[in-house]
């Protein structure tokens, strides 16, 4: 087996619909790093949230949906949480951690009150 790099990069911003089954949507979830996205995915119910929260600690391996440790800017990626809650989604995604069966609109406010509880 031979390794395939990556030929070609397209750019993506938010609101894009990409021309992909199911076409997912970008959603800029500005905070954690830069150019860091969402995708929605109405066809799946389900909302892909990367490093824009997680629902396990990578350090500590506490559960539960939180702000992302490594931000950028915690200020604005908490703020970014506001771009995803009127999102129709059952299942939100993250890059660290299990699914969580609920709505964006739950998870963010969870989210928040990690953070505040912390």
């Amino acid at each position: 087996l031979r390794t395939r790099y990556v030929s070609e990069v397209t750019t993506i911003a938010d609101g894009d619909v990409l021309d992909l089954p199911g076409s997912p949507v970008i959603v800029g979830m500005p905070g954690h790093s830069p150019g860091s996205v969402a995708v929605h995915v109405p066809i799946a119910d389900a909302l892909f949230v990367g490093d824009a929260l997680t629902t396990r600690h990578v350090l500590t391996g506490r559960e539960g949906p939180q702000a992302a440790p490594f931000t950028d800017d915690p200020a604005e990626a908490l703020s970014s949480l506001n771009r995803i809650a009127g999102l129709p989604a059952s299942w939100v995604l993250p890059g660290h951690g299990a699914p969580w069966r609920t709505s964006p609109p739950q998870v963010s406010e969870a989210v928040r009150s990690a953070g505040a509880a912390a």
